[in-house]
């Protein structure tokens, strides 16, 4: 379900490299055109994400080459947290990682059973719970240092109160983190899977709403990808827009809504595979 496509794999791996990436930051800083094929004209913000991560062999380097080219810029970690349960090796990340600076951790069920076949990796979940533990602790006087993702397609949307209640139980003190629920995203692999993971957004919304009572038991819960009109209007505060807006569309109906552009409308690639029938204006 990941949205890099494997493609990415493919390419010549030493512009992965260390070198490389220092020689394309240093360009970028230099405004030396166009580098970066993702949010190239966003300059407030470094996202780090794979594959995994925090398999690099020069992680440890990178990591400490954009915190100190870029001082006071939020890095963003997108890993599925399987490493930290090393805790030798979260020390050594939360002595690099200087803030701002957020790990964003998936998690794709309340159990091995579901974590473990979206994961594709059996023991994934240990690992995954144990990291975000180590984390938690270490991060604990640190706002907005950890997210925990969960990512909603076919095979987890029944998962959704399981994941918040385990979450509740394991990591009571909500205020340590923040937790995405998000819709998936058609894209990369995604999309190459899609038979298996296709899932309407009102079958999400409905997860979503049915579990309203333990999303407000989050201070800081949000909801990504999701029109407003299939939201509970309890629940539309929580609703971000964070995709660029080439990938998004209003249909013609949204004209009609009062929400406007406080709404993201649809994903564009969710709209060509799904279209606009289960949006209702507001």
């Amino acid at each position: 379900m990941c949205t890099n496509a494997p493609e990415f794999a493919a390419q010549d791996s030493t512009q992965y490299g260390l070198k490389c990436q220092i020689e394309k930051l240093e360009r970028y800083l230099k405004g030396l055109g166009p580098v970066y094929l993702k949010n190239a004209d966003k300059s407030d913000f470094i996202s780090l994400t794979g594959g995994e991560p925090s398999l690099h062999p020069d992680f440890f380097r990178l990591l400490a080459y954009f915190r100190k080219r870029l001082p006071g810029i939020s890095i963003a970690l997108l890993s599925n947290g399987r490493g930290f349960a090393d805790k030798d090796f979260t020390r050594r990340l939360l002595r690099v990682a200087k803030p701002p600076f957020t790990a964003a951790v998936a998690v794709h069920g309340a159990s091995p059973r579901i974590h473990d076949r979206v994961a594709g990796v059996k023991g994934a979940f240990k690992e995954t719970i144990k990291g975000l533990k180590n984390l938690s602790d270490g991060l604990k006087r640190r706002v907005g240092g950890l997210e925990i993702r969960i990512v909603l397609h076919r095979l987890n949307v029944g998962e959704l109160k399981k994941i918040l209640e385990f979450l509740l139980k394991r990591f009571p003190a909500v205020d340590r983190y923040r937790v995405v629920v998000m819709h998936y995203e058609i894209e990369g692999m995604s999309f190459k899977n899609h038979e298996h993971l296709a899932l309407r957004l009102s079958e999400s919304a409905k997860a979503i709403n049915a579990a309203g009572s333990l999303i407000n038991r989050f201070p800081d819960l949000r909801l990504y990808h999701f029109p407003l009109c299939l939201v509970g209007r309890e629940l539309r505060s929580r609703c971000w827009i964070t995709l660029p807006p080439e990938d998004r569309i209003y249909p013609e109906k949204c004209a009609k809504c009062r929400a406007g552009k406080k709404c993201l409308g649809l994903m564009l690639e969710y709209y060509r595979k799904f279209g606009d029938a289960e949006l209702k204006p507001l």
